[in-house]
């Protein structure tokens, strides 16, 4: 049978993905990299061939460096508050025995690591990864997100009922992440941002297949004959039928339509906002509001901004920030991007990147909301027993009246209003004021 030939939409210049390994051969330890040498002078085994060679440990020769070492290298950390090279990643990394240190890796290289040794990944106070090791955790996530055999493209969403089902996702995080990433941040956590960063990237993955391979001059079936490289047939072949379906194409026509609406560009480009964020943290000492945000990643390099709605938005943001009388680095529904953008869309925190949710980024605010409702049932329950308790004490007085003809001598104190009256700091030990309060307490 003649092999089919390949075509690609002529008007499309997206590169096509490229077939990534399946890491889970890799997963288990017994089939990791060579294991670490003893002696630390001794550098990982040479691959000359292998692309995976630039991610060997960076290992510090020298284990008492002079003073004039250790001024540079202080100095020298204090310059890079970013990414230190476009090249490769600079991150912390420990290893079976709890000892951590310094080494530069690529996306590709996490594969490479040496036998129990983990890239830590640092993660920030509403739970979203930060520093170098959230770029590598994410572009690892992307590798693993292209690979059908781990994330089948024939799904129709992420999640949901007829979304990918959860194992695959727990797999994949405990057979692979979990041994290649030292997660700074409870596990429920880390598996939360992990799963919405590889939603994402899967998500996207698919997007740039079919942008990729779909011709509107072709037929379902030859779109459907036309399989990428790498890609398994049959999921080829459900995921364009799913993306022919008429609900779907109105889905489609609606997404564009929302993304049309979106008049306001932002310049952060690919870094993700939490990064910026801890960036700017490093930078000033404080952790900027939402407000400061927002105009940092709506500016360009020349300090312009990106459009006149931008810069109508930061110059109110601008000025509530100068008349704030709360904490704006605290993040709340009421600060001053809630007060000039509105509230927040379900699901999401403007300005504070993937993960972020009012749920998790708005926790204080949640507390104090709390705490108040709280404090106010509790006055409620108390006032409700003095008034049960004033009622039982007229009612037993008008009973021993009735039957008695007044009150006996020694229960006086219980009935008498008038040491309650004159009862005050100056009288501690009054009958009234010590029995009363142990009454109520005990009905």
């Amino acid at each position: 049978m003649p092999k089919v030939k390949r075509f690609r939409n002529p008007q499309k210049s997206t590169p096509q993905p490229q077939c990534v390994e399946n890491p889970l051969a890799q997963a288990s330890p017994s089939v990791e990299a060579q294991p670490i040498v003893s002696s630390p002078s001794v550098e990982a085994q040479p691959m000359v061939s292998s692309p995976l060679v630039e991610a060997q440990p960076h290992v510090v020769m020298n284990p008492s460096p002079t003073n004039e070492t250790s001024s540079q290298q202080s100095e020298t950390s204090t310059q890079h508050v970013g990414r230190e090279s476009s090249s490769y990643w600079t991150v912390d990394a420990i290893d079976l025995e709890g000892a951590v240190k310094k080494i530069k890796v690529k996306v590709r290289g996490v594969n490479n690591l040496p036998r129990g040794e983990r890239i830590i990944v640092e993660f920030d106070e509403v739970g979203m990864a930060i520093g170098e090791g959230q770029g590598v955790l994410a572009g690892y996530c992307g590798t693993l997100a292209t690979d059908d055999n781990l994330f089948s493209i024939n799904f129709e969403r992420w999640s949901g009922k007829t979304g990918m089902p959860n194992t695959y996702f727990l797999e994949c995080f405990k057979e692979i992440l979990q041994p290649r990433f030292c997660f700074r941040t409870g596990e429920a956590s880390a598996e939360r941002y992990c799963k919405l960063t590889l939603g994402r990237k899967w998500a996207a993955h698919r997007q740039n297949l079919w942008n990729e391979f779909y011709d509107p001059t072709k037929t379902k079936n030859e779109i459907i004959s036309n399989v990428p490289t790498g890609i398994d047939r049959t999921q080829w072949a459900h995921f364009v039928t799913y993306r022919l379906k008429p609900e779907t194409l109105e889905i489609c026509k609606k997404n564009k339509d929302n993304r049309n609406k979106q008049v306001i560009p932002h310049t952060g480009g690919s870094k993700p906002i939490s990064r910026r964020r801890h960036e700017m943290f490093l930078e000033t000492g404080q952790l900027p509001s939402r407000g400061k945000l927002y105009i940092e990643t709506h500016k360009r390099k020349d300090g312009s901004f990106v459009n006149d709605a931008a810069k109508a938005i930061a110059e109110q943001i601008e000025v509530g920030l100068a008349h704030s009388t709360t904490n704006e680095s605290e993040v709340s529904p009421n600060d001053v991007v809630g007060r000039v953008l509105g509230p927040e869309h379900s699901g999401r925190v403007r300005c504070m990147g993937l993960g972020a949710a009012p749920t998790n980024s708005f926790r204080n605010t949640r507390l104090t909301a709390t705490s108040s409702s709280c404090s106010n049932q509790w006055q409620q329950k108390y006032t409700n027993l003095e008034s049960q308790v004033q009622t039982t004490l007229g009612a037993l007085k008008a009973y021993m009246i009735m039957k008695e003809g007044k009150i006996p001598d020694e229960l006086v104190v219980f009935f008498d209003p008038q040491p309650q009256q004159t009862s005050d700091a100056n009288e501690p030990e009054s009958p009234l004021g010590t029995r009363g309060s142990s009454g109520a307490s005990n009905i």
